[in-house]
């Protein structure tokens, strides 16, 4: 989508992708996981896993339903104010397996996230416990004021 200067403009597409999935994840809820394939061609290899952002008086906290995920083979990137968070969970059933039914998703996602406030990259800090990553984001200290002293010439004089 171009804007006005003329550049492309990626975050509309992921709004657009991010709703997308969400409503695919409300159909998947109510009528079943057949939905999501008749919607987007493809989509049983695409992942979307369900996370939470909350905020605390001093950063951000998101966590991500990552089961049977390698933690090692996931990518957490910060980059101009957007919290990117990708990766895959591949099927671990063999060739001569007849599945019978198939309700856990499989394949690559990437979830990227605008966050209000700026965030103290060097301090970011990412866990993984019990199949769910949880990514601290510091909120950037505000400087506090610093009280300046007028020089008058009575003070001038005392030092």
């Amino acid at each position: 989508m171009k804007t006005r200067s003329g550049s492309c403009n990626s975050g509309s597409y992921d709004s657009i992708d991010e709703f997308s999935q969400d409503m695919e994840r409300v159909f998947d809820s109510i009528l079943g996981r057949t939905v999501g394939s008749v919607l987007r061609p493809g989509s049983s290899e695409k992942f979307v896993p369900a996370l939470d952002v909350a905020e605390t008086g001093d950063g951000f906290v998101v966590s991500m339903d990552l089961p049977g995920i390698n933690p090692n083979e996931v990518k957490i990137e910060m980059h101009e104010g957007k919290l990117s968070i990708s990766g895959s969970r591949k099927r671990s059933d063999s060739e001569n397996t007849r599945l019978h039914r198939i309700e856990r998703s499989y394949g690559s996602f990437h979830r990227v996230l605008g966050l209000p406030s700026e965030v103290d990259v060097a301090k970011i800090d990412a866990s993984y416990e019990h199949g769910v990553l949880t990514v601290s984001l510091p909120k950037i200290e505000k400087q506090q004021p610093t009280k300046i002293q007028i020089r008058t010439s009575a003070n001038l004089s005392t030092r």
